[in-house]
């Protein structure tokens, strides 16, 4: 089993040094490095002395487009829309958001000048983190406006469904919006492939009362409750809605390499063993398949103290589905982000890295 990390804590060159060779110690074999708008604005050539220096250490190298037009995961901000306002996604109730729409042609023209930055970079592995349209409820935004109807989406709506696109959440629009994703993918793979670089998807759990765990929607709809007084299910669904909930159609993406999610038990409130194994368990027959390697990941930030023998739990679920790919989120329990910092993050570090060491050790 490969086992990595991502990383983002520095780009000063000897620090990033010293972390990777701590990130090898820890029995880590690839290094998810997020390369962001700031890099690729001003830190081009940094980024490629980090590629370098992560082979060095005898990682592989992953690029992640944390954030990038607001489409992809990242605690970071995204510069594209605001240079670009026609990309923008339009809410349901009519509202602009600064985040890119996935289906505009410019967003796309920039993601692949992102690949084209990765490659000169020297990156093995684009890590396809969390596409998703406009989410409210990242941004405490309770209305249960969902994305996108912007000119491009419902022109494109109209096109496939013959009608025009609703203001409510229907299934038509669930299907789109998931559509509009892999078909975004299935041109961004394509084009990393000819660029000499392997891909990998991740996706997050979605559809958790269809699959056993209906706490999280039931804490969302006391929440609107309180805020706005809709409890809808429409509403609910809208913002629980993130991302890719196929994760069949999501493998079958061509130029895909590896597939997988990141069951975080800890953010969705729920117990480690039996929500892994479900959504983990999802990821795998979609992987194999369609003959994709098996990535799952670990959630190594927000982590409460006393509980994080937990981790050792998703190993172990790791372990017996036969992922070829292990990874945490993030680089020493996330220690350098205070805002998601684990309560201890170096007991967390710790156990990953005895996790790490064990698996390395008996395959």
């Amino acid at each position: 089993m490969h086992t990595g990390v991502s990383y983002f804590s520095s780009r000063t060159l000897r620090h990033v040094r010293d972390d990777l060779r701590n990130i090898a110690d820890h029995d880590c074999t690839y290094v998810v490095h997020c390369y962001t708008e700031t890099d690729l604005a001003y830190y081009r050539e940094t980024m490629r002395e980090i590629a370098d220096a992560t082979r060095e250490a005898g990682l592989e190298v992953w690029f992640d487009p944390w954030g990038a037009a607001g489409i992809f995961s990242g605690e970071t901000l995204t510069r594209f829309p605001l240079d670009h306002p026609a990309t923008w996604q339009v809410l349901s109730e009519g509202r602009r958001i600064g985040a890119s729409c996935p289906n505009h042609p410019d967003t796309r023209g920039f993601l692949r000048e992102w690949i084209d930055a990765c490659a000169a970079a020297g990156g093995d592995v684009l890590f396809w983190d969390e596409p998703h349209f406009y989410t409210g409820l990242w941004r405490r935004d309770f209305s249960g406006a969902w994305a996108c109807r912007c000119v491009v989406c419902v022109s494109l709506f109209h096109d496939r469904y013959r009608h025009p696109m609703p203001a409510d959440f229907t299934p038509e629009v669930r299907a789109f919006r998931e559509s509009s994703l892999t078909e975004l993918l299935t041109d961004l793979c394509r084009y990393g492939h000819e660029k000499g670089m392997r891909n990998a998807l991740c996706l997050l759990p979605t559809d958790l009362t269809a699959h056993g765990f209906p706490q999280p929607e039931e804490r969302l709809r006391q929440a609107l409750e309180r805020r706005a007084g809709d409890a809808n299910p429409a509403a609910v669904e809208s913002m629980m809605h993130i991302g890719v909930g196929d994760f069949d159609t999501a493998a079958a993406i061509s130029d895909l390499d590896i597939f997988g999610c990141d069951p975080y038990w800890y953010l969705f409130g729920t117990d480690a063993q039996p929500f892994v194994r479900a959504y983990s368990g999802l990821a795998k027959a979609a992987a194999e398949k369609h003959g994709r390697g098996l990535q799952l990941w670990l959630q190594a930030f927000s982590v409460p103290a006393g509980r994080e023998d937990e981790l050792r739990s998703g190993v172990r679920v790791a372990e017996d589905l036969g992922a070829t790919h292990l990874a945490a989120w993030s680089f020493e329990g996330t220690a350098s982000m205070s805002q998601i910092r684990c309560r201890r993050p170096e007991v967390v570090w710790s156990i990953l890295g005895e996790e790490f060491r064990r698996l390395r050790n008996t395959t």
